[in-house]
């Protein structure tokens, strides 16, 4: 039983009634018979019909062919012709409006449902190559939308490097004017987090990927440049084992910056022999989770400091990292100090729930908006920084969230092509017709599973065989004649055929073909569709 809809525009009741018994028969629905043209035109929207059986003279001021011209071009519901009429006028006029079909009243049982199987698979296919299109369109806009962002990210990431490279140089100027040692630390730590963050950034833009980097990479250029700074004596060993992890930069940046604060305070504080070891260890925990510890087995803190609540600006931007990646850190004074962080890579709304919240590139100004409102929920551990470096940080961390939305539209995008594709390769292989693609000699180039199915042949033993080696001499003739005419006049050429199994049983058989040319109107194949008419009245 099939459901499609069949809308019947006839203005002879007893016609009508005799079609519309015949369809409902045959598993259709007919959701109406109306007899004018302004009818078929409301009820073909109303009753969202898959197909139009239209009369081209009906009551009403306009006739068929113009109701049928409004049907197709307003809603795309294809429309086949059935009239009475054989004049060359009202063909000429009928032909204007790219009818599906057109069949001469009387007809027969089969001729009418010949035709709606046709009409209603190729439809169908073409709903599907439409659709396709305009998904790999939507993927092409995406894709060039995507690279062009990505340069502009790349590019700002570029700048804000390069900002902060200032800013690190200008510390490095000042603090050369600096006498008081103490001050002096605090321009050397100032730096070294200008220099951390910035880091982030450099690997930003120098990545193929530019929402994560590469932490293990990251942090041991960090800590490179940690014991250079500091100046450390040669006696200070430094351990690192970190695991071959990416984070995103929302996590990277805190992650860093703990790292930077921690080891700092170990280099400066730790030995004051001047001997001894920094171990830096960064595992993953628990599948979903990571565990940093930064250790020492140095002089260790004094017992009465309280590094949860303390003046310290170090310690107090370590608890407040820490709280930033919603982590817990704990202390050991056992042997030394070490230091341990518990904590889940950052995962803010747009990369939870990416699908639900998800905004098209078609509407970059809602993308926008919904950007804004997620980066305005964010901690800003930055607040001493210039406004206008302020607003390029902004900037680029919100083309960062439209970018990640874009990736996961693209990556539905891919699937939406693949899924049409498979949808409609099996309408196309499981429709009732047999569909072939041909050269003008008869080589078949392509089929499908019911053709195949048909001439009692496998698909792989069809191809680049010659379709008439299943015709008889005079049907040969009969075949080379329609191809020709369809290929010189460019219309679509319908007659009758007798076939011949590749088992060697006879059938009779409809065709239609159509000749498909290129741009310069050169002939590229045949297309031909083909139904075993011995289906319909049981014969061999």
């Amino acid at each position: 039983m099939v459901n499609e809809r069949i809308l019947i525009v006839e203005d002879e009741e007893l016609i009508g009634q005799d079609i519309k018994i015949l369809l409902e028969d045959l598993g259709y629905e007919v959701p109406y018979l109306v007899p004018s043209g302004e009818e078929a035109i409301s009820k073909a929207e109303e009753s969202k019909a898959d197909l139009v059986l239209m009369d081209i003279m009906l009551e009403g001021e306009i006739d068929g062919i113009e109701a049928a011209h409004k049907i197709n071009n307003e809603y795309g519901i294809p429309v086949i012709y059935l009239t009475a009429y054989r004049s060359e006028e009202i063909l000429e006029r009928a032909k204007l409006t790219e009818p599906y079909a057109y069949i001469v009243k009387p007809f027969e049982e089969r001729e009418l449902r010949t035709n709606v199987e046709i009409v209603l698979n190729r439809h169908r296919a073409e709903k599907e190559r439409i659709k396709l299109t305009e998904i790999t369109a939507k993927n092409e806009f995406l894709k060039k939308t995507l690279i062009e962002k990505e340069t502009l990210l790349r590019e700002i990431h570029h700048r804000v490097n390069n900002n902060m490279q200032i800013i690190s140089s200008l510390l490095s100027l000042q603090s050369t004017q600096v006498k008081d040692e103490r001050d002096l630390g605090l321009f050397i730590d100032s730096q070294n987090r200008v220099k951390s963050m910035a880091k982030v950034h450099e690997r930003l833009y120098q990545s193929n990927d530019l929402s994560s980097i590469k932490f293990a990479e990251y942090g041991m250029s960090l800590l490179n440049d940690l014991f250079s700074s500091h100046r450390a004596p040669s006696g200070i060993r430094l351990r690192v084992d970190i695991e071959d992890l990416s984070f995103n930069m929302e996590t990277a940046i805190p992650c860093g910056l703990i790292i930077n604060e921690l080891v700092s305070n170990s280099l400066k504080y730790a030995f004051p022999n001047g001997e001894g070891e920094i171990y830096v260890n960064l595992v993953t925990y628990d599948e979903d989770k990571f565990l940093l510890s930064v250790s020492d087995n140095g002089v260790g803190l004094p017992e009465d400091l309280d590094f949860k609540n303390t003046d310290s600006l170090g310690f107090r931007l370590t608890n407040n990292l820490t709280m930033q990646l919603e982590g817990e850190i704990e202390l050991d004074r056992s042997n030394g100090t070490k230091f341990t962080i518990l904590f889940e890579e950052l995962k803010y709304e747009t990369r939870n729930n990416v699908k639900e919240t998800i905004v098209t590139a078609f509407k970059s100004r809602e993308l926008r908006t919904k950007a804004e409102e997620i980066l305005s929920t964010r901690t800003d551990i930055l607040k001493d920084i210039p406004k206008d470096f302020k607003e390029l940080i902004n900037n680029f961390q919100l083309l960062q969230i439209e970018i990640e939305m874009q990736k996961e539209e693209l990556k539905r995008s891919k699937q939406e092509i693949l899924d049409s594709r498979k949808r409609y390769y099996d309408l196309y292989n499981s429709a009732p017709v047999g569909y072939f693609t041909m050269l003008k000699k008869g080589i078949i180039l392509e089929a499908n599973d019911t053709g195949a199915s048909i001439l009692r042949i496998s698909k792989s033993g069809l191809l680049n065989t010659s379709f008439i080696s299943f015709l008889k001499l005079d049907s040969k003739l009969y075949f080379e004649q329609y191809n020709k005419k369809a290929i010189e006049t460019g219309e679509k050429q319908s007659y009758q055929l007798e076939i011949v199994r590749a088992e060697g049983e006879s059938f009779m058989a409809y065709i239609e073909t159509t000749a498909i040319m290129d741009e310069e109107d050169n002939f590229k194949a045949l297309k031909m569709y083909l139904i075993d008419l011995s289906r319909f009245n049981g014969a061999g």
